[in-house]
């Protein structure tokens, strides 16, 4: 068994290792780093770039603090152990689709008694930050959509109605997880419910003011992200209305987070969606494409990076122990 354990080390360590790579020796990848060295070396906004840099450990932070938020009703962890399970999660999910190795990330760096609360923590730390990308993009989408194919009144009396409908049942469904999955299965006959019954079922230790504390520390870190793009473009020179910013920004976070792609390749698609909506308003395909990758790296792959010596380092021999 130990022999089998070093050699899926291993193996996940040089896989995680080689997508980075491919990445950051992408000829793409490689063009837009170079544009932005570029630009740095010219720019008299540099000052917004360090800013948007300086936001990415805050982002972590917060992170981290929800992460031990989200444990505490089965563990007391320290903010260290807390940050270390974050970025193991960043770098396991930056190489499977929707991220689904984050959960794999964050349960090598706890007890592997815990299984079932690490996913349900996971699942549920997931679901409230798309719930904050999906309400605020919802809203301001109807302004890219007016700008971009004259959305009516009319249309605009509908679409409201609609996302209104929406984010009360999302919100909905986020503090009553347990019981939506227990009518799901009562009503639909739905099998594969019973697979994640018990991580469901243990999100029943969850407070209404716990609950409340995840959904907040998510909002400011949907605010952090909002700050980061904003902040990059300007130092691309890219001088907009705000309320442009608003409607482009949220509706790219609200499309993001309905591609389920892996990270790796979902930057392609992000930077397609960039162009379509950025050129839009009138910025170049370049400065679009530019911001989109710097966001990357700045947030995922500096990120992975530290996750994957974390990784590295993390004797996750437990994980394969016969008890």
């Amino acid at each position: 068994m130990t022999n089998y354990y070093y050699i899926i080390k291993a193996l996940i360590v040089i896989a995680i290792s080689y997508l980075l790579y491919v990445q950051l020796t992408d000829v793409n990848t490689v063009h837009h780093i170079h544009t932005v060295m570029e630009t740095t070396k010219d720019s008299k906004y540099l000052l917004f770039l360090w800013l948007c840099i300086a936001l990415m450990p805050i982002n972590w932070w917060l992170e981290s603090k929800k992460w031990q938020i989200l444990m505490s009703p089965y563990v007391i962890i320290t903010r260290w152990q807390s940050f270390k399970s974050v970025l193991a999660g960043v770098a396991a999910g930056i190489v499977t689709p929707a991220r689904l190795g984050e959960y794999a990330g964050r349960l090598v760096l706890n007890d592997p008694d815990l299984k079932s609360q690490v996913i349900s923590a996971t699942l549920l730390g997931s679901l409230a930050q798309n719930l904050c990308n999906i309400i605020v993009g919802a809203g301001f989408s109807y302004y890219f959509l007016k700008s971009l194919i004259g959305v009516t009144y009319l249309n605009g009396l509908t679409f409201l109605i609609i996302v209104s409908f929406q984010v009360i049942l999302m919100i909905y469904i986020y503090y009553n997880l347990p019981k939506v999955a227990s009518i799901l299965k009562k009503f639909f006959k739905l099998s594969y419910i019973d697979k994640w019954q018990s991580q469901i079922q243990s999100l029943d230790q969850y407070s209404i003011r716990l609950l409340h504390k995840v959904l907040a520390i998510s909002a400011i870190r949907y605010l952090v992200y909002f700050m980061q793009y904003i902040l990059i473009l300007k130092f691309l020179g890219v001088e907009l209305e705000t309320k442009i910013y608003f409607q482009n920004i949220g509706s790219i976070y609200l499309i993001q987070t309905l591609i389920p792609l892996p990270a790796f390749v979902s930057v392609l698609a992000r930077g397609e969606l960039a162009i379509l909506v950025w050129t839009s308003a009138g910025v170049d395909k370049v400065t679009a494409l530019t911001a989109t990758f710097g966001l990357w790296m700045i947030n995922l792959i500096v990120p992975a990076i530290l996750g994957l010596i974390i990784i590295y380092s993390t004797n996750f021999k437990k994980y394969f122990s016969k008890k």
